[in-house]
C-alpha cells in the first residue's frame, strides 16, 4: 500500500503556475529524500520545530536497511543487527521519545581459532578463565581491556587507523588476533587499515557496555519513528523517484521522474506514475535534506568533491528453524577468520514459540558454503528443522567508515545553500546506526537554526 499521508496542498499543479510553488513562501518547507531511519528521525525534529516536512521514499515501504521481513511468523532483519546502548543513536531515539525494547545478550560465547574452541574473552571473568590465552596473554589482554573500558571519547586517536593502534599497543600475537576480532565484532569492519582508531575504540567501548537485539526486529523502531513523524505532521510520499536536486549555488527544488499531480476530493493531492515521462515534475523548495546512500546523493546533486568512501560489506546466512538442535550454542566469533554466529531469537522476540532465528555471517563477504559449514558445527542437523532460509552474499552494512584524519566524511551542511545530508556516511560522529541518527539530528538542528 502506498503511503501518501497529508500531502500538502501547496504541491498542486495549476495552469497559472510555470513552476510548482513559485508563488509561495517556501522558507518553512523542507523536502527530505529517503525514508530510512536517518530521514525519519530528521523529519520528526524538523516537524516539531515548526517546519512543513514532506518525505519522499523511492520504495513502497519505509525503513531502508532497517526493514524487517516477516516470513512464516519469523522476523528477519537484513543480517545481524544490534543496537548499541549508550551510543549517539540511543540518545537520539530517547530525545524523540522512541522506545527501544529487546534483550541484552549475555557476554558468553565460543572463540573459533583454527581447530580450537575456547571461551570467548569478552569480559574480565571470561578473559581470566579462557584457555585461548596463556598467562602472559591474559595479563596483556587484561591491561588493554581495562584501558579501553576506562577511555572517554578517544579523540587522541583520530589520525591513525585501528590497525596502527593495534600495531603500537599489542605485542602478543594471539591477543592481537583476538582484539582484531573484537574490533570486527563491534564495528562490522574487516578492513581496519581504513577505519579510524578513535572511532573503532569508541565503538568497542560501547559494545562492552552491551547491545540490544530488538524485539520484533528493527521494523519496530521504524514503525515507532513513522508514527511519531505522522503525529508531528510529516507528509509521506512513497514509490516516488526523485531524479534531481535543482540548485545554482542555492537549492531551488527537486524533480520527480515519471510522476504527475492529480487532485482528488478524498486526498486533495495524489501522485500517479506516468511511464515514459523523463522530464519529471518540479517541486519548488529552498531546503532539501538528502538521507540516501552516497551514490544516489551524487546523482541528485551533480559533481561533488567528497573523499573516497569505503563501504562495509557482510555476507550473511539468515536461517529460521522450527527448533534449535543445540540450545547451548548461541554465540561464536572467529578469531583467525572473520566469522560470526548468533542465535538472535535467544534474546529477542523474533519467532513463534519454540522456533529459532540464526545469523551466520562473514565480515567483508564470502560464500554460502563456509557459513553452512559453521552452522553444521554449531547446530548439527539444522537442515531438518529449516522453516525459511536466505543468503545475502554482499550486503552493505554501512556506506562509509570513519577514516583516519585528515580524511573526513561529508558534513551534514553542504556548500550549496539549503542542501543538507544525513546517513551513516555523513558527519564526524559514530558508526553504523549511531552515525545515521547523529547526522540526522545535526542536519535538522542546522536547518532549524536558519530560522
Amino acid at each position: 500500500m502506498l503511503i501518501r499521508e497529508n500531502l500538502p496542498r501547496f504541491y498542486q499543479k495549476s495552469p497559472e503556475r510555470n513552476a510548482i510553488g513559485s508563488r509561495l513562501n517556501l522558507a518553512k518547507n523542507v523536502i527530505i529524500v529517503g525514508g530510512g531511519i536517518a530521514g525519519l528521525a530528521a523529519s520528526i525534529y524538523l516537524a516539531r520545530g515548526g517546519r512543513t516536512v514532506t518525505l519522499f521514499e523511492k520504495r513502497r515501504y519505509l525503513g531502508g536497511r532497517a526493514v524487517t521481513h516477516l516470513r512464516h511468523g519469523y522476523r528477519f532483519n537484513l543480517g545481524p543487527h544490534a543496537f548499541y546502548r549508550g551510543g549517539e543513536g540511543s540518545k537520539v531515539l530517547a530525545e524523540l521519545g522512541v522506545p527501544v525494547r529487546g534483550g541484552r545478550p549475555r557476554a558468553i560465547g565460543i572463540a573459533l581459532y583454527g581447530q580450537e574452541r575456547r571461551n570467548l574473552p569478552v569480559n574480565i571473568w571470561s578473559l581470566l578463565t579462557t584457555r585461548l590465552f596463556t598467562a602472559a596473554d591474559k595479563l596483556e589482554a587484561l591491561k588493554l581491556f581495562i584501558r579501553i573500558r576506562r577511555m572517554k571519547k578517544s579523540m587522541q586517536f583520530t589520525e591513525i587507523s585501528a590497525r596502527e593502534w593495534l600495531d603500537s599497543n599489542v605485542t602478543r600475537p594471539r591477543v592481537r588476533e583476538t582484539l582484531t576480532a573484537i574490533f570486527r565484532l563491534a564495528t562490522y569492519c574487516n578492513d581496519l587499515e581504513k577505519l579510524q582508531a578513535g572511532a573503532a575504540l569508541n565503538h568497542v567501548r560501547l559494545a562492552m557496555r552491551g547491545v540490544i537485539y530488538i524485539d520484533e526486529g528493527w521494523q519496530k523502531i521504524v514503525d515507532a519513528l513513522h508514527s511519531s513523524a505522522v503525529t508531528a505532521g510529516v507528509n509521506f510520499v512513497t514509490s516516488s523517484r526523485v531524479i534531481r536536486v535543482n540548485h545554482d549555488g542555492a537549492v531551488r527544488g527537486i524533480e520527480i521522474g515519471g510522476l504527475e499531480f492529480e487532485v482528488t476530493p478524498e486526498t486533495q493531492t495524489y501522485l500517479m506514475p506516468q511511464p515514459g515521462d523523463d522530464k519529471g515534475t518540479r517541486l519548488g523548495a529552498e531546503t532539501v535534506l538528502l538521507a540516501v546512500e552516497p551514490s544516489t546523493a551524487r546523482e541528485l546533486i551533480g559533481e561533488v568533491s567528497w573523499p573516497p568512501m569505503t563501504p562495509v560489506l557482510l555476507s550473511t546466512l539468515d536461517v529460521a528453524l522450527s527448533k534449535l538442535p543445540d540450545p547451548k550454542k548461541t554465540f561464536a566469533v572467529g578469531i583467525d577468520r572473520p566469522l560470526y554466529y548468533s542465535v538472535h531469537s535467544r534474546w529477542a522476540q523474533l519467532t513463534p514459540k519454540g522456533g529459532a532465528l540464526i545469523h551466520v555471517s562473514r565480515y567483508g563477504g564470502g560464500d554460502q558454503a563456509e557459513l553452512e559449514t559453521l552452522l553444521d558445527e554449531m547446530q548439527p542437523g539444522w537442515r531438518d528443522s529449516v522453516v525459511h532460509c536466505r543468503f545475502l552474499p554482499s550486503m552493505v552494512v554501512s556506506n562509509a567508515l570513519m577514516p583516519p584524519a585528515p580524511a573526513t566524511r561529508p558534513s551534514p551542511i553542504t556548500p550549496i545553500r539549503g542542501l543538507y545530508l544525513a546517513g551513516d556516511w555523513v558527519g564526524d560522529t559514530g558508526l553504523l546506526s549511531d552515525a545515521a541518527l547523529a547526522s540526522a539530528r545535526s542536519a535538522a538542528k542546522a536547518i532549524l537554526a536558519e530560522g
